[in-house]
């Protein structure tokens, strides 16, 4: 192959990029150009784009998430509505409620306490509760205000088993007359309260909380109870309660009964009796005549059984364990020999008992009660009755006292 064909037939390669260089001045100029390096095209990592997008998509997906969530202004809650929220601070007068909204609601910390002032809920519970006022004046309620001609909140009240207010107008056959807001409610008597009502006048006049549980005939007929409420209050109390009740326990609680052998108290909706020997050091003869309904007392535990298991439920109470050992120093209170004062407090074949002091009782051997022969103390002393005695023994290990009305 000749030098002409191969120049036809090879191409040739391109060009390189050539850069002149500039000569000193007065030096030839090099007519050769020399190749100049390729600049790099920049790195690019396709792995971070990938996660920026990801990322990307992510927030979008949280704005859209957070906006559906949040109804638009237009949407918010209007006075009257019932709604359902959590709970997101707690303050001494006011508490925030978040339902969802642009804005949280507060509602009165008063509302969401008991009758005492002790606060029911905590932050982060769920409640539900009423809208009242507009717009910078909206709040939350518990209980919703009705009036006597919308039977809406009534019905509401029946499905959701809110409290409404109440207040107990008279008596009638078998029960109570309440106006719930304008309605006309009946209330039965076993329904106002969680015990046994003996006197029905008591609770006329009185405004209380009360449950709807009836409500037919397009509000003709409206039946209502507190005793619902009542037991359901109890339950959650006694949740608390009963963590700590422990042997030797000393707890704080209010008498709601009486019976001849003692006294009921609650100790936060859970029961205990002091029987009518732990009321008190001095003899009771019955726990009226210490006690009244009502009454604040300090009890300590003496024994659990069956905690918990209702009617089994057995928690045993003393008051009289509180006020200190009546033996301590009656060697002193009571010197061999010396005339006191005391009241007969039982006699038996053998002799009578004499109270001489709250917990300390002595006993009046029959053979030293009259310097005549008697067949019983009977003849001689009268319980209740009021003697000088002489003291001739005192026993503190054994907790005996002997006396003598002989002189």
């Amino acid at each position: 192959m000749t030098d002409e064909q191969r120049s036809e037939t090879t191409p040739e390669p391109p060009a390189a990029e050539t850069e002149s260089v500039a000569a000193p001045e007065n030096t030839p100029i090099d007519t050769e150009t020399r190749p100049v390096a390729p600049v790099a095209d920049p790195v690019i990592d396709d792995d971070q784009d990938e996660n920026d997008d990801a990322a990307s998509a992510e927030f979008a997906a949280m704005l859209a998430e957070d906006d559906a969530r949040r109804p638009s202004t237009a949407a918010e809650p209007k006075q009257g509505d019932r709604i359902t929220g959590r709970l997101v601070q707690m303050g001494d007068v006011e508490c925030f409620v978040d339902f969802g909204g642009r804005n949280e609601l507060p509602i009165a910390t008063a509302d969401l306490s008991d009758k005492d002032g002790k606060l029911l809920f905590a932050a982060g519970d769920e409640i539900t509760a009423y809208v009242t006022g507009k717009g910078s004046d909206a709040h939350l309620a518990m209980k919703r205000k009705l009036s006597g001609s919308d039977p809406k909140p009534v019905q509401e009240a029946l499905e959701s088993g809110q409290p409404l207010s109440g207040k107990v107008t008279e008596t009638n056959k078998g029960g109570f007359v309440v106006d719930i807001g304008g309605w006309r409610a009946f209330c039965p008597i076993s329904q106002i309260d969680d015990r046994f009502v003996e006197d029905p006048s008591v609770w006329v006049g009185r405004s209380l909380e009360f449950r709807v549980t009836e409500f037919t005939e397009g509000g003709r007929r409206l039946v209502v109870s507190r005793r619902a409420i009542l037991v359901e209050e109890k339950e959650r109390l006694a949740v608390d309660t009963r963590q700590n009740l422990v042997l030797g326990a000393v707890l704080k609680g209010k008498v709601v009964r009486m019976l001849p052998f003692g006294a009921f108290v609650d100790l936060g909706g859970v029961e205990g009796l002091v029987h009518i020997s732990e009321i008190s050091h001095a003899r009771v003869e019955h726990p009226s005549d210490a006690l009244s309904e009502g009454q604040d007392v300090e009890v300590q535990i003496l024994d659990i059984q069956n905690l918990g298991q209702g009617r089994e439920e057995r928690i045993s109470l003393s008051m009289k364990s509180m006020q200190g050992d009546p033996w301590q120093g009656v060697e002193e209170k009571l010197p061999l020999g010396e005339w006191v004062e005391g009241v007969v407090i039982g006699t038996t074949n053998f002799g009578a008992f004499v109270e001489l002091m709250p917990g300390v009782n002595g006993l009046i051997h029959i053979s030293a009660i009259s310097t005549e022969p008697i067949h019983h103390p009977d003849e001689v002393l009268k319980v209740g009755q009021q003697i000088s005695v002489r003291v001739t023994e005192v026993d503190v290990v054994r907790r005996r006292v002997s006396l003598s009305i002989k002189r």
